[in-house]
């Protein structure tokens, strides 16, 4: 049970940084090479995502700034998910495991 207890606190504590580390990785990719010089900040703020969708149409930084909202936005509907799920698999192994 113990064991249980570690590794569904263990995998809770990294859901954050892991979902983190998965949006740095997106935004080191070559097609956000603009937005980065253009000095635009490239994190999970939501307020810095949603300015993706106010650019004007002509600007020519608005389709990498779009796609990289939404990406963004599905980091964030996934950290639920992800604490949810190891929720999940936390109860499954206490119950296949047994409660001891």
């Amino acid at each position: 049970m113990v064991v249980v207890e570690f590794i569904s606190t263990l995998a809770a504590v990294l859901v954050i940084p892991a979902i983190i580390f998965s949006f740095w990785r997106i935004t080191q990719r070559d097609e956000y090479t603009a937005l980065r010089d253009s000095g635009q900040k490239l994190n999970l703020n939501t307020y810095n995502l949603r300015l993706g969708f106010k650019r004007k149409e002509d600007d020519p930084l608005r389709e990498a700034h779009i796609k990289l909202a939404k990406i963004g936005f599905l980091h964030w509907l996934l950290i639920p998910v992800a604490f949810f799920l190891v929720f999940i698999l936390t109860m499954l192994a206490i119950l296949i495991i047994g409660d001891t």
